[in-house]
């Protein structure tokens, strides 16, 4: 800065005379008023220019002519400095000090305060040299111009003081932080104190963050807090927990710093005696109740167990699940059966309820309290199951008291032994109990069925007192009525009879039996139909059964049917026989319409020729067919022949039967074989051309080697038995057919 000193002045005072001689050669100067008046003193000034300011400071930016006191003479004198500077304020106005902020620099100029530091400015009395300032110890200015010592903010570690002096001046001052204090700096606060239970390393902390917690303490959200009995802390930390001691180890007070501080057991714990930095649990059933440098737990009493390792107190002692301490007992025993105790304490065992068990002593659960097989429940409040009687049973097995485990009724009409017996249950044999529907039977007389049970019907029996279904009679039997309870109650059934062989045998169609009766079980016989009547099936039972007609009967009253008529049998009586066809006839009693034959039958050949011609009847017919009906209706007609010749006479020729002076017999094959014709013919008469002769034959005989010869059409049996099986013959000029009449029949004779 630039000081207003001797030399200064004589330098100014030079430069004012040499202008001053100046003013008349050049003329640019001009005196003017220092007040504006022209009767007063003048400043001679520069013509047509501002004053060189910097002649008086280099750093004055306005400056003025100012009479000098008792004098007509002016100087110039500074009125401004430049920015940066400011005015002494000295009566000299000539000198430009560093303005609060700045300091004077090595180059004579004043520049901004370097940071740390701070500046006042310049002045007379206080800081003539424009020097900048030091910050006490501990304390920094943050930023550069820094204008006076209140600036001065805290280094990191120092916490700031403000002093008053007796001159009422405050002063400030930094101490280092001490021990369990901290200062961030870069501020006007002291030192901050850590938080509760902190404490720091050493002296000038900078930060929260260096506040630890102490040997014995833990951080617990900020603070810090003594280690709990049991754990310690060697140095300062910021752990969230203290170290345990070893499991089951405990210390004497809290806020341990070391491991040698862990010398109590724990509740629960014992030390090893071998190794007193171990401890052991108790082991089940005993208990340790103290911290203390004990070696052994002790046993529970009235052996009363703990649940776990390592019980704290004899209230630990408790008796298990299915176990209790009767009053006045030594020791604890298991829950009886039909008790339990479901919890670990020392209660006594609760009852199941008045007949319930349990599956054995000990039970611990009232899950476990069972019903008996054979039981029922009665009642829940109270608890109470009953044997199940008088047509009701329980279950086979044990099984839960829950609300289903009542006594189950027997199905409909069925009945336990109690009640079949007619006695008590507790008086049956052994007392049985009933446990499941097999235990509900039928009375005698009754059986089981699909739905429910039913008294036996007719042709069945039961005995009872079982669960099966009615017998039925044997084959052929029945019974008289219902309910009956013994094989030996069965009869012959109706239709039925007892056969020879001694087995019961269906009636026949045609015939009907009554069966048999509690007098007469066992009839022998079947009872035939009326004469001409019939049944339409076996095992008729009653003569109203026989209400047709057998095969060969009709009418009302079922009488034989006539020729040429039949019946297959089964019409109702009262159905007439049906009549055979037309030119077709039957002996009585046909079956069937098989055994309607045609009246008239062709020979094989073309005739049956005579041995004596002369037996021939002449007829008046004139055509074959009047021929054919003239034999039909004589009923001693034979056979006929006729021939077409148109000059014969006698073109129809009957051969008839003498059954008065006849003594030989004449059978014709008549359907198929299946029948003959016979008639009486003289036994002088041969008929047909004879190809076989058998002696000694009666005449189913001859009729058989008739039936059995394919050419025999005919056959003729003599008084002595001899037969002679014949066949017609060819002959253009005739036709012959044989007569076929129902009474002439030989299944009609035989009848």
């Amino acid at each position: 800065m630039f000081r207003g000193g001797p030399v200064w002045f004589l330098a100014a005072t030079l430069v004012l005379c040499c202008a001053l001689v100046n003013v008349s050669a050049s003329g640019r100067f001009v005196l003017e008023e220092i007040d504006g008046r022209q009767s007063s003193g003048r400043f001679l000034l520069q013509a047509g220019k501002s004053p060189n300011c910097t002649r008086i400071n280099p750093f004055c930016s306005q400056c003025r002519n100012q009479r000098i006191p008792g004098t007509r003479r002016s100087e110039l004198v500074c009125s401004v400095c430049q920015p940066g500077y400011k005015l002494r304020r000295d009566g000299t106005s000539r000198i430009c000090d560093c303005a609060p902020g700045r300091a004077l620099s090595p180059d004579a100029t004043c520049q901004p305060c370097e940071q740390g530091k701070f500046c006042i400015g310049g002045d007379a009395n206080v800081n003539p040299s424009n020097a900048a300032s030091e910050c006490p110890q501990g304390l920094i200015t943050l930023f550069a111009g820094a204008k006076s010592q209140a600036q001065c903010f805290t280094q990191a570690g120092y916490g700031r003081v403000s002093t008053r002096g007796q001159d009422g001046k405050t002063s400030l001052s930094a101490v280092l932080c001490d021990v369990g204090t901290y200062n961030v700096g870069s501020n006007s606060a002291g030192c901050q104190r850590c938080a509760p239970g902190l404490t720091t390393a050493g002296n000038g902390s900078t930060s929260a963050a260096d506040c630890l917690a102490p040997a014995g303490s833990y951080l617990d959200r900020g603070i810090g807090k003594l280690c709990p009995r049991g754990t310690y802390s060697t140095d300062l930390n910021t752990s969230p927990f203290c170290v345990p001691c070893a499991a089951g180890i405990t210390t004497e007070n809290e806020g341990s710093t070391s491991a040698a501080n862990c010398t109590l057991a724990a509740r629960g714990y014992y030390i090893d005696p071998n190794d007193a930095t171990l401890a052991v649990q108790c082991p089940r059933d005993t208990y340790q109740d103290q911290e203390a440098a004990v070696n052994e737990c002790t046993a529970c009493p009235h052996n009363w167990r703990t649940k776990d390792l390592g019980s704290t107190g004899v209230a630990m002692c408790l008796a298990p699940p299915g176990w209790e301490l009767v009053d006045g007992a030594e020791n604890i025993t298991e829950c009886q059966i039909g008790w339990y105790k479901a919890d670990w304490n020392r209660n006594l065992c609760l009852s199941c309820g008045t007949g319930l068990i349990t599956p054995s002593t000990g039970a611990v659960s009232r899950d476990a309290c069972l019903v008996p097989a054979g039981f029922g429940i009665v009642s829940y409040n109270p608890l109470v199951a009953q044997p199940c009687e008088k047509d009701t049973y329980g279950d086979s097995m044990d099984r839960p008291a829950v609300a289903n485990a009542r006594c189950v009724s027997c199905p409909m009409y069925m009945y336990t032994a109690d009640t079949l017996e007619g006695v008590a249950r507790a008086d049956l044999p052994g007392s049985p109990l009933f446990t499941s529907q097999w235990d509900c039977k039928v009375m005698p007389g009754w059986g089981t069925t699909n739905t429910v049970p039913k008294v036996c019907p007719v042709g069945t029996y039961n005995e009872g007192k079982n669960r099966l279904n009615c017998k039925f009679c044997s084959a052929g039997y029945t019974t008289t009525a219902e309910g009956k309870t013994d094989a030996s109650l069965c009869v012959i059934q109706p239709g039925w009879k007892l056969a020879s062989d001694g087995l019961p045998a269906p009636c026949d169609v045609g015939t009907f039996s009554v069966g048999g009766n509690d007098t007469d079980p066992t009839p022998a016989q079947c009872s035939a139909c009326p004469s001409g009547f019939s049944t339409q099936q076996d095992e008729s039972v009653k003569q109203e059964d026989c209400d047709v007609c057998v095969a060969g009967h009709g009418g009302l009253d079922c009488g034989l049917c006539g020729y040429g008529f039949f019946s297959s049998g089964g019409q109702a009586a009262g159905d007439a026989c049906d009549r055979c066809a037309s030119g077709t006839t039957s002996a009585r009693g046909a079956t069937q319409s098989q055994q309607c034959l045609p009246q008239l039958v062709d020979a094989d050949a073309d005739v049956f020729a005579l041995g004596d011609e002369s037996a021939w009847e002449n007829n008046s017919a004139d055509s074959g067919a009047g021929c054919g009906a003239a034999c039909t209706a004589s009923s001693s007609c034979v056979m006929y022949r006729f021939t077409p010749t148109p000059d014969v006479q006698n073109k129809c020729q009957l051969f008839k039967e003498d059954a008065t002076n006849g003594d030989q017999k004449l059978g014709f094959k008549a359907g198929q074989g299946g029948d003959f014709v016979i008639y009486t013919i003289l036994g002088s008469q041969s008929v047909g051309t004879v190809h076989r002769t058998f002696s000694g034959q009666s005449l189913a005989q001859c009729l058989a080697a008739c039936s059995w010869d394919n050419q025999c059409e005919l056959f003729m049996l003599s008084t002595a038995g001899e037969c002679r099986l014949s066949h017609s013959e060819l002959d253009s000029d005739f036709t012959s057919m044989f007569s076929v009449k129902g009474d002439h029949l030989y299944s009609d004779i035989t009848q």
